[in-house]
Parts: structure tokens; C-alpha cells; sequence
């Protein structure tokens, strides 16, 4: 369910303008608390949405109502699908221009220089009129169309790699450091920051049949590391491990030194990696190589592998054709790169590499040590930071994300790859 701010914040809308639809029943919520607060559901948001769009479209509020009614009728359905499509072009057409506008502004006073930096491009937005909600559309829009794109823009800003991910995760523009805050405040305590559990990474490793004696292995993106301590008690032999947020790189020294472990952790990018080309055996990335851009992390990661080296990762993978539209609508803006496990496996193989297996992760690798830690985690945070809005909202965007994958988890999930350079 949704209260009237976040359908207001998602929608661009003031509050007032809910609550004169609901006052001319065009939109009322499905349900009500005890105190009286509205709450919308999953229905009413794809309502509002097309009330929305129907709006954009110029349709005054009697024709919507008129055309809500016959929302079952396939000539309807058809004709609104083709009217969200040409709202789409034509927001993606408006973002250009204002863009452009803004750049033509700054450089008629005095030019952007030889270099744009995080403040100077947000200023050029402004200077275009744009306001939150349009420059959350930009993002969504180069996200959609180029992801890896817009990753070596959003760097080439200035911006830090964990900022990005952010950026390209929820496309939406984190200005505010305090989003940041209650983001990690959350992850860092978590047993792992994406699904995964010791039985698949056993499994994986298990299909590596012709590792050296004594392997040379990278684990890129470790986070707090569940998986590199596996690798370490399995192949007994030295982990390098490498993530960009020091506080997880910590907790994973401490875990290693009581196990009696040998890692190097190190805080590095993946993005820029000093190690000499062909120096691994072996290359681990749970939950990571889309960090980079998976095509990127195929490409780049192949010259860090010796001949016949591995790469195992895991992926976010539609595991149906069709999924149903609202995971799918979903996805556009969480992961608009995600692919099916045939597309990853051929982009494998266009990238010089033989795919040796792949298995689907259970659900239990979902929960067990990532939704339901996190769920109560949340019920710690949640009363401490009530009425920030910036905790709110990361509050929110992981709570509809889990809901997701409770209703639609058959339909996607993440996939385990073994490929051999």
C-alpha cells in the first residue's frame, strides 16, 4: 500500500491535486487506517498512472473518467498503450532540450570549461528549469538507453563509484549525502548486501575442476565478504578482495582473522583495477559485475584472467519471456539492463568466453541472509529516523522491492554464471 506522499512524490504531484481526485471520485484509495490516512494500492497507483499519462496527453478530467470506464475494452488498451508510448518519446525529447538549453546558458555565460564536474552539470539542469522530478526522468532515460554509458558519465562527473550505483539502482538524482547515510547505515550491517547463500558458492566452486594447486583468485565487490571466507577455507589459499566501501572491507578482516583466513583486503574500484593483465586464476563477483555494466564487466575483466582462468558471478536474470507488466514496469527503472539467461550466456560468448554452467539461486538465498535481516533492521531504524524523509525513502524503495520479489519470484531472480576465458 501506498500513502498520499509517496504517490505525490512519485508522480510529481502536489498533495492537494490526490486529494481533489478523490473529492470527484476520479481517484479514491482502496483503504483507509484507523487514524483516517489514506492507502492506495498497487491498483489505484496503475490508476493514477494512466490518469496521468491521459493528462500529459491533454485529456481533459470528464474524457479520462470516460475512458477509465472502459479500461476493459481491447480497442481501448491498445490505443492507450500506443498513447504511453508517444508520452515517452516525447518526455525523452523534453529532457534533450531542456539539457541542451541549460548547456547553451552556462556557456553564454562564460563557458563550462574544459571540464564539467557533479555541481557544474546540476547547475546547467537548473539553469534549464529543470527541476527533481525532471532530472530523475533524465536519469531514467540514459539509464534505460545506455546503461554503461551512463555509468562512465556519471563518473566522469566526479561522482564516487557508490554514489552511482545509487544513481543507476534507483534512478533518481542523490544529491543529498544523508540519502547515502541511511543507505549504508542499513547495508553495512547486513550478513551480505545482495542475495546469495554458501551453498551456491560451494556449487560454483565445484564446477571449477582444473584449478591450479594454487590459485591466484580476485573477489571483486567482496562486501563483507560471506563468500570470499568460502572461497578461502575451500581453496586454502590467498584471497585478494576488493570493494570501495572501507567499513565492509572491516568487518571482513575481522570475520578472516577469526577463522584464521588469509585475505588482502584492499579498497579499490573495479572500474580502475591495478593488476597486470593475465595475473588470476580465477575471478569471483557475486552480486557485482553489474556495478560496472555486465558487457563492461566481461570485457574488462577477460584481461585479468590467465588462459583457461574462470569467471563466476552472479546476475539478475528474467527467468520467463513475457514477465507480467508490473514486475516489468518495475525493472525498467530498478534494472532496465536486465536480460534473460540465454541473452547473458550469448553475451558470454561474444565476449570470448565458454559458459561452463549456470543454476538459478533459491529463494531461500533471497531471505535468509539479506530480505529478512533486512526487514529487521528496518524495524530498528525505521521509529530512530521517523519523519526524514531521505530514510524514508530508502525505507520505501527497498520495502516495495522486497514486495516484488514475494509476489513475482518466479518470474526473476538471480542466476549463477561459470565461464572459462
Amino acid at each position: 500500500m501506498y500513502r498520499i506522499s509517496q504517490l505525490s512524490r512519485q508522480f510529481g504531484l502536489s498533495r492537494s491535486t490526490l486529494l481533489y481526485y478523490d473529492r470527484i471520485g476520479l481517484l479514491s484509495p482502496s483503504e483507509r487506517s484507523e487514524a483516517g490516512y489514506r492507502h492506495y494500492s498497487s491498483a489505484d497507483r496503475g490508476r493514477l498512472e494512466s490518469i496521468c499519462s491521459l493528462r500529459r496527453a491533454g485529456m481533459d478530467i470528464e474524457g479520462i473518467r470516460a475512458i477509465l470506464a472502459t479500461a476493459g475494452d481491447d480497442t481501448t488498451i491498445v490505443v492507450r498503450r500506443r498513447l504511453d508510448e508517444l508520452n515517452a518519446e516525447i518526455e525523452a525529447l523534453r529532457t534533450k532540450q531542456h539539457l541542451l538549453a541549460g548547456m547553451l546558458k552556462v556557456q553564454g555565460e562564460g563557458g563550462p570549461g574544459s571540464t564539467v564536474n557533479k555541481e557544474m552539470f546540476v547547475a546547467m539542469l537548473r539553469a534549464a528549469g529543470m527541476d527533481d522530478a525532471a532530472m530523475k526522468k533524465l536519469h531514467v532515460e540514459f539509464e534505460r538507453r545506455e546503461p554503461e554509458a551512463h555509468q562512465a558519465f556519471l563518473l566522469s562527473l566526479g561522482i564516487s563509484e557508490k554514489e552511482a550505483l545509487l544513481i543507476r539502482k534507483w534512478s533518481a538524482a542523490m544529491e543529498n549525502s544523508m540519502t547515502m547515510h541511511y543507505f549504508y547505515e542499513l547495508f553495512e550491517t547486513l550478513p551480505r548486501q545482495g542475495p546469495g547463500c554458501r551453498d551456491a558458492t560451494l556449487r560454483a566452486l565445484g564446477l571449477l575442476t582444473d584449478l591450479p594447486a594454487d590459485p591466484v583468485v580476485l573477489d571483486i565487490g567482496c562486501g563483507s565478504g560471506m563468500q570470499t571466507l568460502v572461497l578461502a577455507e575451500e581453496l586454502r589459499t590467498k584471497i585478494i578482495a576488493i570493494d570501495n566501501h572501507r567499513p565492509l572491507l572491516d568487518s571482513l578482516n575481522l570475520s578472516a582473522k577469526q577463522a584464521g583466513h588469509t585475505i588482502e583486503t584492499r579498497e579499490l574500484s573495479m572500474v580502475e583495477m591495478p593488476f597486470a593483465e593475465e595475473s588470476f586464476d580465477l575471478l569471483w563477483a557475486e552480486g557485482s559485475i553489474f556495478i560496472i555494466g555486465l558487457l563492461r564487466g566481461l570485457r574488462d575483466f577477460a584481461r585479468y584472467l590467465k588462459p583457461g582462468g574462470y569467471l563466476a558471478f552472479t546476475e539478475l536474470c528474467w527467468f520467463v519471456d513475457d514477465p507480467p507488466a508490473e514486475v516489468k514496469a518495475f525493472f525498467a527503472t530498478a534494472y532496465p539492463d536486465m536480460k534473460t539467461i540465454g541473452e547473458v550466456r550469448q553475451l558470454a560468448a561474444d565476449s570470448g568466453y565458454r559458459t561452463i554452467e549456470s543454476f538459478n539461486l533459491p529463494d531461500s538465498a533471497w531471505w535468509d541472509e539479506y530480505y529478512t535481516p533486512m526487514l529487521e533492521r528496518m524495524k530498528i531504524f525505521k521509529p530512530h529516523n521517523a519523519g526524514i524523509a531521505e530514510a524514508e525513502e530508502v525505507y520505501a524503495r527497498l520495502e516495495a522491492e522486497i514486495d516484488m520479489f514475494r509476489r513475482y519470484s518466479t518470474c526473476y531472480g538471480y542466476t549463477f554464471f561459470i565461464l572459462k576465458k
